[in-house]
């Protein structure tokens, strides 16, 4: 009877110990030309990582965030359906439902400060897009939302995220 525990115990380890180790190959493998150790990457997940906004689409065209306003904008989405940040100047909450590939902006509550030109530019923008339902994507470190009127925004996780 022992002998058998000890071999069950035993196999229980090497299958526990085997789970802990995922090798693969395709996209995001490490087998590419980049060379690798065939541990799988992961995309970093669209919650719990300030995303910070690089970019707007605005009337068809991507431009990058303005001169005195870049870096500024980010926003944070919680695993509870909530949505927080800076819109460039002033800060934000909301909510965000995520379903499939679509986020789903309810009212957001902003502070209202004065801000200069830049930030109130795309403060402006920022509101366009985060609302009502939007598209979303996550692809290696960028995040980009876009709204059913072709208003978007291109967002970048921090390294390691």
């Amino acid at each position: 009877m022992r002998t058998r525990r000890v071999a069950v115990s035993a196999l229980t380890l090497l299958t526990l110990a085997a789970c802990g180790t995922e090798t693969g190959s395709g996209p995001g493998s490490g087998d590419d030309a980049e060379g690798g150790s065939g541990t799988v990457r992961t995309e970093p997940a669209l919650t719990d990582v300030r995303w910070t906004v690089s970019a707007l689409t605005v009337d068809g065209k991507r431009t990058p965030a303005p001169a005195g306003a870049e870096r500024k904008a980010r926003l944070t989405f919680g695993e509870d359906g909530s949505v927080e940040g800076s819109l460039g100047c002033n800060s934000f909450h909301g909510t965000a439902e995520v379903s499939g590939s679509a986020i789903t902006f309810g009212p957001l509550v902003s502070t209202r400060k004065m801000c200069p030109g830049p930030e109130t530019e795309v403060e402006r923008a920022l509101l366009g897009v985060l609302k009502g339902t939007t598209r979303y994507a996550v692809e290696q470190s960028s995040l980009s939302i876009e709204a059913k009127d072709g208003k978007g925004l291109r967002a970048s996780a921090p390294a390691g995220s």
